[in-house]
């Protein structure tokens, strides 16, 4: 059910997204590093000068210093305002759509997470233990309450479990498949964490969903650019970067599309 806010708290949750994406910009900087994500303070990392607080104020601070170091004067990438606006949009969506029902912060960590999981491959070939490990507890955890998975209580939970064990169990098969077919790698485990992730927050259909949708987009994507770059296939898929969105797809539309394909495949009587 739609839940239309009053202006105020939208406009406090657009905030609080807003600060949500400022950490993300660490998490996604220092995870894949081995760095703590707490300490030290954010720096420069052209000059490595501390950057202050009020350097620091989402979008904010990056129009005033006009996208550069207040010290050395560096570029700071339009990631960083991007990603905050970006975390932002989807904290308001997330509110906008379920207010204080058990969808809203259900679907906002997962659609972090997934921002976070997008960039740290799209940078890396890396999904950190730190979310997908970190979600997979989550997504079993809130199981029971969960409305984006099939059922309710102990059907739930078992969605959860079904879906974390599919998503991971899948990938890993075609991973084993592939590797033994061709003799290279196809994905890490990365991948096959971060579906089981997925698995325990969305269910069996959300997996299978992420995984078609992702593939199909990914393979679209890695025939577009080969001409444009002289690179192989392998090489211009970092699989994460499909997977991301597909899975925050999933999470609102798996279950409808399911629905309505088996209903053109099964039609009622």
């Amino acid at each position: 059910m739609s839940f239309v806010p009053e202006p105020w708290a939208g406009l406090y949750f657009a905030l609080v997204g807003l600060v949500v994406g400022s950490f993300l910009n660490v998490c996604i900087h220092r995870l894949p590093l081995g760095q703590s994500v707490v300490r030290p303070r954010s720096r420069c990392p052209g000059c490595g000068e501390g950057i202050r607080w009020y350097q620091n104020v989402p979008v904010v601070s990056w129009l005033a210093l006009r996208g550069r170091c207040a010290n050395c004067a560096e570029r700071i990438a339009l990631r960083y305002p991007f990603v905050e606006l970006l975390s932002g949009a989807v904290v308001f969506g997330a509110w906008s759509l379920y207010g204080f029902a058990p969808a809203f912060p259900i679907s906002a960590v997962f659609a972090l997470a997934m921002i976070v999981l997008f960039f740290t491959d799209y940078d890396h070939q890396l999904l950190p233990d730190a979310i997908t490990l970190t979600g997979l507890v989550a997504g079993l955890a809130v199981a029971w309450f969960n409305p984006f998975l099939r059922g309710v209580g102990w059907e739930s939970v078992w969605s959860a479990v079904s879906g974390a064990g599919l998503g991971a169990g899948l990938l890993w098969g075609f991973g084993a498949a592939y590797e033994k077919i061709r003799g290279v790698e196809a994905m890490g485990l990365g991948d096959v964490k971060m579906m089981a992730m997925v698995g325990a927050f969305t269910g069996p259909v959300g997996v299978l969903f992420t995984i078609f949708g992702g593939s199909v987009v990914g393979a679209f994507f890695g025939l577009a650019m080969i001409p444009l770059r002289g690179r192989s296939l392998q090489d211009t898929l970092p699989f994460g970067c499909f997977l991301a969105p597909a899975a925050l797809l999933a999470l609102f539309f798996a279950r409808e599309v399911a629905e309505f394909y088996l209903g053109l495949v099964i039609p009622s009587r």
